[in-house]
C-alpha cells in the first residue's frame, strides 16, 4: 500500500489529475451499474417486474400488493434513516464540497447506505427521484480518490463535483449534460482545464455503465415539429409554468430543510406512504420517480387528469420529503413540466403535441435546477430528440431562467408578512 502511495505521489500533478478523473469515471460507472441492478431487483420484488419490462410499473399488480409494499417500504425507510441520522450528519453533495465539511472524516459506509437506500425507496414506489443516489455515491467515491491522490482542498472539492456529474452520466447516459451540471448546478468555476477533466470523468462513467445501462431514450415520443402555433404558445407556457416551478422549488427546499429526523419519522413516513397507497388506487402513475406520469401525459390525457396528476404529484413529493425520505426532484420536475404544459394547452382548446410537452419539461427543469444548459440537455437525452430541437428548447430555457431571476428579486417574505408600522401599533 505504501508503495502505491509513493508511486502516485511521484506522478506529475497534471497527469495525476487526469488519472484521478479516469479512475473516478470508471468507479462511478460501476456504481451506476450496481444501482441500476438494485433498482430493477427492488421493482421486481415489489411489483413483479421492472419499469423496463412494461409500459407502466403497476400493470397487472393487485391493489393490495401495492398497499402492503408501500407500507413496508415506509416502515423500513423510517428505521434506516432514523438509525443513520442518530449516528451523525448525512451530507449532501454540496455539503461534501464545502470547505469545512471536506475536512471531516466522512463515515463512508453510513453515507453509502443512505444513498443506496434512496434507490430502494424509489424502487418500492416512493414518488421522488432516483438521481440523488448516483450523484451522492459518485461524490463519495471522489472524496476517497482525492484523499488517496493527496490532492489539495480546492482540487478535492472539484473532484467531488466531478463525481456527482459522473454518477448522473452513468445512470442516465448523458455525459455532456452532466458536464454542464457540474458547472451550472454545483457552482464550480469554469476553466478549459476543468471542463476537460470533468468531461473525462463523465464520458468514462457513461461508457463504463453503458455496457449494462441502455442509452436509448427513456420516453417514447414522436419527432418534434415546430410551427407558428408552438412558437406563440412558448411565451405563454414560460409565463405560467415558471412561477409554478419556482413555487415547487421553494417548497421542496422548505420540505427538505424541515424534514422529520427524530422519532416522529416512525409515524410520519409510514403515514405518507399509506396516503400515497390510497391515491395509487386511482392514480397508480403517482408511484415512482415520475416516469409513469410523464409517459401517461405523452400518451394523451384530458385536462382534468392533467390537473389532478400535476397537483397530486407535487403534493406527494413534498409530503414524502417532509415526512423524512431522501431523494431527488429532477425526474418529478420533468413530469410536472409535461403535465403542466398539457394542462395549459388543453385549456386553450389545442392539442398537447410532443413539442409543447418538451417546452413544458425544459421550462420546469430549468427553474428547479437553476441550470438552462443542463435542463435542455436532460430533456433531449430523456426523449431522444435531435439537434433540430436544441435552439427552441434553449430559447425556452433561457426565457424561464430569466423570469426565475426576476422572481428571485421579489421580497416574498415582506409581501407575505408586511412590517407593521409604528402608527398602526399605536
Amino acid at each position: 500500500m505504501e508503495r502505491i502511495v509513493r508511486t502516485i505521489q511521484a506522478i506529475p500533478y497534471k497527469m495525476k489529475m487526469v488519472l484521478a478523473a479516469c479512475l473516478l469515471g470508471l468507479v462511478s460507472g460501476f456504481a451506476g451499474i450496481i444501482l441500476h441492478d438494485l433498482l430493477e431487483f427492488v421493482e421486481g420484488l415489489v411489483f413483479g417486474h421492472s419499469e423496463h419490462d412494461s409500459s407502466f410499473l403497476t400493470d397487472g399488480v393487485p391493489p393490495y400488493r401495492i398497499g402492503i409494499s408501500l407500507l413496508i417500504v415506509g416502515l423500513t425507510s423510517a428505521l434506516v434513516w432514523y438509525s443513520l441520522q442518530r449516528k451523525g450528519k448525512l451530507l449532501s453533495i454540496k455539503g461534501q464540497m464545502k470547505e469545512e465539511d471536506s475536512r471531516l472524516a466522512l463515515h463512508f459506509w453510513r453515507q453509502l447506505l443512505h444513498s443506496s437506500w434512496q434507490i430502494v425507496a424509489v424502487g418500492g414506489g416512493a414518488p421522488i427521484g432516483k438521481e440523488g443516489a448516483p450523484r451522492e455515491i459518485g461524490a463519495l467515491l471522489a472524496g476517497r480518490l482525492a484523499k488517496g491522490f493527496g490532492l489539495p482542498l480546492a482540487d478535492r472539492i472539484f473532484l467531488i463535483a466531478c463525481g456527482a456529474g459522473a454518477g448522473l452520466a452513468a445512470v442516465y447516459q448523458v455525459p455532456l449534460t452532466s458536464v454542464f451540471f457540474i458547472f451550472e448546478t454545483l457552482g464550480i468555476a469554469f476553466s478549459l482545464k476543468r471542463f476537460f477533466l470533468a468531461g473525462i470523468s463523465t464520458y468514462m462513467a457513461a461508457y463504463t455503465a453503458g455496457w449494462v445501462i441502455s442509452d436509448h431514450a427513456l420516453y417514447k415520443m414522436p419527432v418534434t415539429t415546430w410551427s407558428l402555433q408552438v412558437l406563440w404558445m412558448m411565451p405563454i407556457l414560460v409565463l405560467v409554468l415558471t412561477p409554478l416551478a419556482y413555487c415547487f422549488a421553494r417548497l421542496t427546499k422548505q420540505a427538505t430543510a424541515h424534514r422529520i429526523k427524530d422519532q416522529r419519522i416512525f409515524l410520519t413516513l409510514p403515514l405518507a406512504f399509506l396516503f400515497l397507497a390510497g391515491l395509487a388506487q386511482k392514480f397508480p402513475h403517482l408511484l415512482g420517480n415520475g416516469r409513469m406520469v410523464a409517459q401517461e401525459v405523452i400518451n394523451g390525457i384530458s385536462w382534468k387528469t392533467a390537473l389532478l396528476l400535476f397537483i397530486l404529484k407535487a403534493l406527494v413529493v413534498l409530503l414524502t420529503l417532509w415526512a423524512g425520505a431522501y431523494g431527488g426532484t429532477l425526474t418529478p420536475s420533468f413530469a410536472l413540466g409535461m403535465a403542466g404544459a398539457s394542462l395549459i394547452t388543453l385549456a386553450f382548446g389545442l392539442e398537447a403535441s410532443s413539442t409543447i410537452l418538451l417546452i413544458g419539461a425544459v421550462c420546469f427543469l430549468t427553474v428547479t435546477l437553476n441550470a438552462p444548459f443542463s435542463a435542455t440537455g436532460l430533456v433531449i437525452g430523456f426523449t431522444g430528440q435531435g439537434l433540430e430541437a436544441l435552439p427552441y428548447l434553449l430559447l425556452t430555457a433561457f426565457l424561464a431562467h430569466a423570469l426565475g431571476k426576476v422572481l428571485d428579486r421579489i421580497p416574498w417574505k415582506g409581501l407575505i408578512r408586511p412590517k407593521v408600522r409604528e402608527s398602526e401599533v399605536d
